[in-house]
């Protein structure tokens, strides 16, 4: 009988420790998502560009015309292909990819809107030696990682702003 106990105290504590993700309100995306910078726009522009490839992203485009700037990173795990052979499956590699939007709303005011995907590449095996592999990706809600980047940024325009 006490092991019966001891099993459903165990479960119930497992479950209690399981996490509920509550999905942002797209006012709550909008308010983590956008800063007005007081600066002009192409020392925003070229800040970003500049903050990303610091982070070791690969700028993969952007547009000063539109004020589009794409980057992604990808960080591959070493012990794949061990764990591939061990357990039949593995992380592969943990992907980010990030977007600015910047828009010039007037000669010394610059609105950003960033935008952060966090995802993973998972590789397992299939019959008859066949590789499945497995791509997620997931907007990140984290408003305290938007607040890094902007914050950031923000230093790197400074920077920028220093050396003219």
């Amino acid at each position: 009988m006490k092991k019966i106990h001891f099993l459903f105290l165990v479960v119930l504590l497992l479950a209690s420790c399981g996490t509920t993700k509550k999905q942002a309100t797209p006012n709550e995306i909008k308010m983590m998502t956008t800063k007005q910078i007081e600066s002009e726009y192409n020392t925003v522009f070229t800040s970003a560009i500049a903050l990303l490839q610091s982070e070791g992203f690969l700028v993969t485009s952007a547009d000063k015309e539109t004020g589009l700037i794409n980057a992604s990173k990808q960080v591959d795990n070493e012990k794949a292909n061990l764990q591939k052979f061990l357990w039949g499956s593995a992380k592969e590699a943990s992907t980010a990819q990030i977007s600015f939007f910047v828009e010039k709303l007037n000669d010394n005011l610059t609105e950003v809107k960033l935008t952060i995907y966090e995802g993973s590449i998972e590789a397992s095996e299939g019959g008859f030696g066949v590789m499945n592999r497995n791509v997620k990706n997931s907007m990140v809600q984290d408003a305290t990682i938007y607040a890094t980047w902007f914050n950031n940024l923000k230093a790197e325009i400074e920077r920028r702003k220093a050396l003219h």
